[in-house]
């Protein structure tokens, strides 16, 4: 996923997730365990000294949700203007996490949301939201609920189900940033089991024994911002996958 837009963050000090030459670190501000509180992140400017903790996310951790930083920065273009003055721009990611327990199972569904964030030789600032779009699941829903069960399902006594997105850039076609090809995968486990529908009773097979990927749900988009929303937008309207993505 490493490209010119799309730049990896490595680790740093600590929790710290910097830029390759360390102009820039990136960390979540440590949350109290079962407090209401919303994140925020810390911003460090190292080779300056700066550190900016921005105000609270408008994303969890009340009501069983999480919160973690994406290890990648979008790298906006910069104008001649920015160029000039020493100004840069980027789109930092955090992903909000949703996760529910239930009997002999749980499960945890992630959404990547994507903000403007302004560096220039005074000041570090997060800006407005510009994506916010599903990113990653992992879910276990118990099948056995017998020794007979267990048999016929050749001990696979649960059905499990995953989304997993990725961004990259895409095509330049001139905008005010960067467009990005956003791709995802969704599989089930065993190759039979349909969220949707009623799975119990099932005997399975040893070749059953292997995921299974959805072709609909495993689709690719292309993301555009558009100025008159200020937002990224999809090229066509994805599918529902929500039988991969809600816990």
């Amino acid at each position: 996923m490493t490209d010119s837009v799309v730049v990896e963050l490595i680790a740093g000090e600590g929790e710290r997730r910097c830029l390759a030459d360390k102009s820039l670190c990136l960390e979540m501000a440590p949350v109290e365990e079962g407090t209401d509180i919303a994140g925020s992140l810390i911003l460090t400017s190292p080779t300056t000294g700066d550190v900016t903790t921005t105000p609270s996310l408008p994303y969890g951790p009340g009501n069983g949700e999480g919160l973690r930083l994406w290890p990648y920065l979008i790298a906006v273009p910069k104008g001649a203007e920015a160029e000039s003055d020493g100004r840069s721009e980027y789109l930092v990611g955090v992903i909000s996490e949703e996760r529910s327990m239930y009997s002999g199972g749980g499960g945890s569904g992630g959404r990547l949301h994507l903000l403007r964030l302004n560096q220039s030789p005074d000041r570090l600032s997060l800006g407005d939201e510009v994506l916010d779009v599903v990113w990653d699941s992992s879910l276990m829903i118990r099948a056995c609920f017998s020794e007979q069960d267990g048999k016929d399902r050749l001990g696979a006594c649960h059905d499990e189900y995953r989304f997993k997105g990725s961004l990259t850039a895409a095509a330049n076609d001139g905008g005010e940033f960067p467009s990005l090809t956003y791709r995802s995968v969704a599989t089930a486990f065993p190759q039979t089991s349909r969220r949707s529908e009623d799975n119990s009773g099932q005997k399975l097979k040893k070749s059953d024994l292997a995921d299974w990927k959805d072709t609909e749900c495993s689709y690719q988009r292309v993301l555009r911002y558009n100025p008159a929303t200020s937002r990224y937008e999809m090229d066509r309207p994805a599918p529902d996958c929500s039988d991969y993505t809600t816990p």
